[in-house]
């Protein structure tokens, strides 16, 4: 459990101070506000509801997909980055235990994930109340904390998967370019006309359903949860596999 909790703290340390996790935090915090304000200015013009209504004063805050994004794009870099920058060698020397470090990696990167998606749900929550009162609207929308859940949820998991791909790859382009492919080619262009009825169940459903709890036909929250923690869990157990039986190199 020591060691565990020792390497939990190097990669969060490795995690925190390394510029990728600031350009991620401040990215995701402006483009956060720059969505809130856009759904503003656009709302009950061309078909968008009023922010007077329950849709229009939801639509502020769906801005889980950043979190989404930027926790997939850190976990790759976090794991795939040790086999780009060599440090996986030494790493892996000075802990010969691999499932030691990949579960620090792990809880290293939940805890990164549960801090970017409150953060940048924080900032877009902040900007929406400002929103809305600006027209006199002193509610906030009716699914504000199952969104914040949701939004947290999305960014632990997406973290945790993007930790898989980077270990299965070893390659942060390769896992970057492949898992973008997967979700805007394969399940949002093939898969959504070839099979609209499962699409709710592939990963990109799962967060939508999370992340817009108001949305019509997709999975409840507790069941979106369960699926996309099933494809965390399934992608990890195959990065350690791998972790456990080839060379470092």
């Amino acid at each position: 459990m020591t060691t565990i909790v020792n390497l939990t703290r190097a990669e969060l340390r490795k995690l925190v101070l390394a510029r990728s996790f600031l350009i991620a935090l401040v990215a995701s915090a402006g483009l956060a506000v720059t969505i809130v304000i856009t759904n503003a200015l656009a709302a009950g013009k061309n078909g968008a509801p009023a922010l007077a209504t329950t849709a229009g004063a939801d639509s502020l805050l769906k801005g889980g997909v950043i979190a989404l994004v930027a926790m997939l794009v850190l976990g790759i870099l976090a794991s795939g980055g040790e086999y780009r920058h060599k440090t996986i060698i030494p790493a892996m020397l000075i802990t010969p235990r691999r499932g030691a470090l990949v579960a620090a990696k792990v809880i290293a990167i939940a805890i990164v994930g549960a801090i970017l998606s409150s953060v940048t749900f924080g900032v877009g929550l902040a900007t929406a109340v400002a929103e809305l009162s600006s027209h006199g609207i002193g509610s906030l929308p009716s699914a504000t904390v199952s969104m914040l859940v949701g939004t947290v949820i999305v960014g632990i998991l997406f973290g945790v998967i993007g930790v898989a791909l980077g270990y299965i790859t070893r390659s942060t382009v390769a896992a970057t370019v492949g898992s973008v492919a997967w979700v805007l080619f394969v399940e949002q262009i093939i898969l959504r006309t070839a099979a609209p009825q499962q699409v709710k169940w592939l990963v990109s459903g799962t967060a939508q359903a999370l992340t817009s709890p108001l949305a019509h036909g997709l999975l409840t929250p507790a069941t979106a949860t369960a699926v996309l923690s099933g494809y965390a869990l399934v992608l990890l157990a195959a990065a350690a596999r791998l972790i456990l039986h080839r060379d470092a190199a």
